[in-house]
């Protein structure tokens, strides 16, 4: 359910417009409560958009915390926002067709472990941040491609592709 629908926060509205009202009337202290409460709206609205609709931490992204994640064939996508986290793609079983994984932080710090055995073309993407893998780098803004060791034109492979905003993005490859 969304949390602007729910009771609770139409019910701290408006106990919050009527403290401004008795404060404004009573002490004559102004509150531009209007103002305030469209702000917040605002950034609510931003950041939803950033986590796609996610507040709470699953098992594919995590808001505001810190997390481990493991790989699930369910997902195709990862998201760290305003926090920490580590991504383990090692266990990922070998594709039988192109499939793209997607890895994004914002505001945060990341790694992603992955298998070197896994033919794989890695996409490091960056706005005002870093994206890190042994001896690629890119910072500020700009886009890397690199293959782990197993990747081979014209085979089925795994598009990783990394975004990072205002953040770091750390990617460890190791070998089955």
């Amino acid at each position: 359910m969304n949390f602007i629908s729910t009771g609770v926060f139409w019910g701290v509205i408006i106990i919050l417009f009527g403290l401004s009202i008795l404060l404004r009337e009573v002490f004559h202290v102004h509150i531009p409560f209007v103002k305030i409460v469209f702000g917040l709206m605002l950034i609510y609205w931003g950041v939803r958009m950033i986590t796609g609709g996610v507040w709470n931490r699953s098992s594919n992204s995590t808001v505001f915390s810190e997390a481990e994640m493991q790989y699930d064939a369910k997902h195709d996508d990862y998201d760290i926002v305003f926090g920490s986290g580590t991504i383990d793609l090692f266990k990922m079983e070998l594709p039988t067709q192109n499939r793209k994984v997607e890895v994004s932080v914002v505001f945060g710090s990341g790694t992603v472990i992955i298998n070197d055995s896994i033919p794989m073309k890695i996409e490091m993407n960056s706005v005002l941040g870093a994206s890190v893998m042994e001896d690629k780098q890119t910072s500020a803004m700009g886009k890397t491609y690199n293959t782990t060791s197993a990747y081979k034109e014209g085979q089925p492979y795994v598009l990783l592709e990394t975004n990072v905003v205002f953040g770091r993005l750390v990617l460890k490859s190791k070998r089955w």
